[in-house]
């Protein structure tokens, strides 16, 4: 993410396996039964210092454990940290540990374990370092002249300090993320680690297959245990999910955003959420023509989000600008740009996730109007897997994403498209962007820093750096058999799977 991309349809083949049907047993408790979770592509990693997919982040809040955990309504709760206190002036932070907390494989977590980990989200070679760069030390360790980070110390075994550069505080948010996870210091950087994780979360590794990842509770887990017994993640494409689905071989769709429409919604659940997030076609500035200001203007004016929307995604809330409704820099009116004619221009190609239901309906779409309006384009579809490598590359001219809050705070967005940014996928360089970050960071006045947000949100809007499509409303499936599944308004990877349950009364197969 991150900015954490998120694409909502993805990945793989149709395995009909009986086994992880639901069978009518009612000696049987529910918690045995296999809940199988179809995800849109396998994660692109298991390490948290690399996580910038969907797919990674759900592995992520499913395997490993934070310091901190959200809430279903943008709180914090205690993770491996059972308390924590900030200092008057919020530059200081002490974080107790949960003595009972333990790694899958039987070790404490203790304080090194956090110093390390959080060491390793600020190493030269992370690709969330900005969204910790705040931490006093981190530029230094960052740049390879430091060997530790001055700002996370243990205090002692189960006490850790983390030290700011001034105050900044959206950083319990942060940490309470996906990529803040806490990981085993002795066995982290040891070859081969995260070819079978172990982490401290409520459920912990049991196989990792081609398309399917399989995860058993954990009793060592400190926190609330999992009522589930067995969570299998399946990646599989989304229509490949939605025909296993409705012979009940797949009890949750989640990952995806349905409209509602869907023939599938009459064999199972519907559950309609908001998510803070803003689907766009993304520019890269670093490829031309999209390097001129005047082209990425008129081709973003040139796309109509609106019949995109209702076309293909009509129960979505429109999109005006980049960040989504609730947050600070939320636009509610459509720009006024309009340009007359199309600008001279070399080739544009508009990559697009094969794994998206109507995938090819929505590249033609794309095409067909754009061509129409005297544009040279071209569209493509890719693999996730490789859009999501060549994304990381920078090589992509534009492409179709969705840009996720991984944390309830607009910052995290708009850090995206700071000059230092490894995650700007701009690959904008603007001085007036990165002069406002570093004022926002500076202030803990809530509305003076919102003010800074509307100022940023609107220059990125006025640098065309993406055509922003919609702000989902995803109706969420799940199988009628399923229980206690609560959605909440950050990622889908958020959804507290500790609570989730399947009905040991339920039929077996298909639910009526």
């Amino acid at each position: 993410m991150k900015k954490k991309l998120f694409i909502t349809t993805f990945l793989l083949v149709l395995g009909l396996i009986a086994e992880f049907s639901l069978r009518k047993d009612t000696n049987a408790d529910s918690s045995d039964v296999t809940y199988i979770k179809a995800i849109y592509s396998k994660p692109v990693t298991y390490d948290p210092a690399q996580m910038n997919d969907g797919a990674s982040l759900i592995f992520s809040e499913l395997v490993y454990e934070g310091l901190l955990r959200f809430t279903e309504n943008y709180g914090l709760r205690a993770g491996i940290a059972e308390s924590w206190k900030t200092s008057d002036d919020g530059r200081e932070i002490t974080f107790i540990l949960n003595k009972k907390a333990h790694f899958h494989n039987g070790d404490k977590v203790l304080a090194q374990d956090v110093v390390v980990s959080l060491s390793r989200v600020l190493a030269p070679s992370s690709l969330v370092y900005k969204y910790y760069d705040m931490i006093k030390g981190a530029d230094e360790y960052h740049q390879g002249r430091s060997k530790v980070v001055d700002g996370i110390k243990a205090v002692d075994p189960h006490t850790v300090v983390i030290q700011l550069k001034s105050a900044f505080p959206p950083i319990l948010y942060v940490l309470a993320g996906g990529t803040a996870k806490i990981l085993p210091a002795k066995l982290v950087n040891k070859k081969g680690f995260f070819s079978h994780p172990i982490g401290a979360g409520p459920f912990k590794v049991k196989q990792i297959g081609d398309s399917d990842i399989e995860l058993t509770r954990s009793k060592l887990y400190h926190g609330e245990q999992p009522k589930l017994k067995n969570l299998t993640l399946r990646a599989i494409d989304q229509t490949m999910a939605m025909k296993e689905a409705e012979v009940g071989k797949i009890h949750d769709l989640s990952s995806w955003p349905l409209s509602g429409m869907e023939e599938i919604f009459k064999h199972g659940q519907d559950i309609s959420t908001v998510v803070a997030d803003t689907w766009i076609i993304g520019f890269n500035t670093r490829i031309p023509p999209l390097d001129k200001l005047e082209v990425r203007r008129a081709f973003k004016a040139s796309i109509d989000q609106e019949k995109f929307r209702k076309k293909f995604y009509p129960s979505a809330a429109k999109a005006y600008g980049y960040v989504p409704d609730g947050f600070p820099g939320h636009k509610s009116q459509p720009e006024k740009f309009i340009f007359k004619k199309v600008p001279s221009h070399s080739p544009i190609v508009i990559t697009i996730p094969k794994e998206l239901d109507k995938a090819q309906e929505i590249a033609r779409f794309l095409k067909d109007e754009l061509q129409s309006k005297g544009w040279n384009v071209k569209t493509k579809l890719m693999a996730w897997s490789e859009l999501m490598k060549r994304y990381e590359e920078k090589t992509l001219q534009s492409f179709l994403v969705s840009m996720i809050v991984d944390y309830p705070d607009t910052e995290f967005l708009l850090n995206n498209f700071a000059s230092t940014n490894p995650d700007n996928f701009s690959g904008i360089k603007d001085p007036m962007i990165d002069s406002l970050l570093k004022k926002a960071r500076g202030l803990q006045d809530r509305v003076k820093r919102y003010k800074i947000y509307q100022a940023l949100a609107d220059r990125v809007n006025g640098l065309a750096l993406s055509a922003n499509l919609f702000h989902s409303r995803p109706h969420y499936w799940l199988h009628n058999c399923v229980k206690n599944f609560k959605p909440n308004l950050l990622a889908v990877a958020y959804i507290d799977y500790r609570k989730v349950s399947l009905d040991s009364n339920c039929l077996g197969g298909q639910s009526e």
